[in-house]
This record gives C-alpha cells, structure tokens and sequence, in this order.
C-alpha cells in the first residue's frame, strides 16, 4: 500500500469562524479532544499561522499517546487549516480541516488525512486503518460537541 486516505465530515450549528476560533486556541485542544493529552504552539509562535508548528500527544488506538509534531502549511481563515508531519518517502502525513458554510448558521467541518511513505505497511500494523477511521471520526465529532454540547444520553430501558 502507497498511500492511505481517511476523511470524515458532520454538520455542526455553528459559523466557519466560531469553530476556527476554538481550532486556533491549541493549549485547549486536550479539554475537549480526550484523544489529545497533549498541545502546544512550538517554533517561538504565539499563534497559529503558515510556517508554526504544533506539538501534540495522540491517543490513535494504542495504549500510550504518541508524540508528534506538525508544520501548518495551509491557514485560510476560516475555510482551511491544514498541516504536515513526518518524513518524505518513508512516513508522511497531510492532514487538513475544511469548515464549509452550508447556511443558516451550520457549518460542514471535513476532517482528511493522506499518508504515504515507504513504512506506511507497517506503521498501518501498528495502527490500523479502523483506528484512524475512528479517530478522524472523533475529531468531528469532538468539533461538533465542542460547538453544540454533548448530546444527552437517551433514557435507560425499564428493567423488568
């Protein structure tokens, strides 16, 4: 396998740039990512903008958060954001976040990541393919609840 796409995407009530805004406040990714430990602005910037880098530490399926650092290479407020990590050739990551307005205040957020790379077969063992389906799941979704609040959770069946 050369390369792997995954994408994501929902519906959030909430305008293209009120979602930029929490996505641009990196330090609290981790309060309303639980799959995020770890965030920072790194490379002496105060902000996100083309050219910084952020740190993060990502729970993607295994039992300990890996480390990772990214470039942004797109900063399009408040359409697109989007980053780059890793490797040319063996392992490399394009990772970006579309916020589409659809009207009437909602916004489509698109979650999409392109590996590639000469070790992607065996970092794919490591981290399987459903694993990143669910965390680019879970990084919509946890836009979305950011944005909307957590759903209430539906009442329990009557136990006869």
């Amino acid at each position: 396998m050369k390369e792997l796409i995954v994408e994501k995407s929902t519906e959030v009530r909430a305008s293209a740039a009120a979602i930029w805004e929490q996505m641009m406040a990196v330090k609290e990714w981790p309060s309303w990512k639980p799959f995020i430990t770890k965030a920072r602005i790194a490379s002496n910037y105060e902000n996100l903008s083309c050219g910084s880098r952020i740190r993060f530490s990502l729970m993607a399926g295994g039992p300990a958060s890996l480390p990772l650092t990214a470039a942004i290479t797109e900063f399009d407020r408040p359409r697109r954001l989007a980053w780059t990590g890793g490797l040319h050739g063996w392992f490399y990551a394009e990772h970006s976040f579309d916020f589409v307005d659809q009207g009437g205040g909602v916004t489509r957020v698109v979650s999409r990541e392109r590996f590639t790379g000469h070790l992607l077969p065996l970092v794919l063992l490591i981290v399987p393919p459903a694993d990143l389906e669910e965390l680019h799941r879970k990084w919509v979704q946890a836009i979305k609840e950011r944005m909307e609040g957590k759903p209430e959770a539906p009442p329990a069946a009557p136990s006869h």
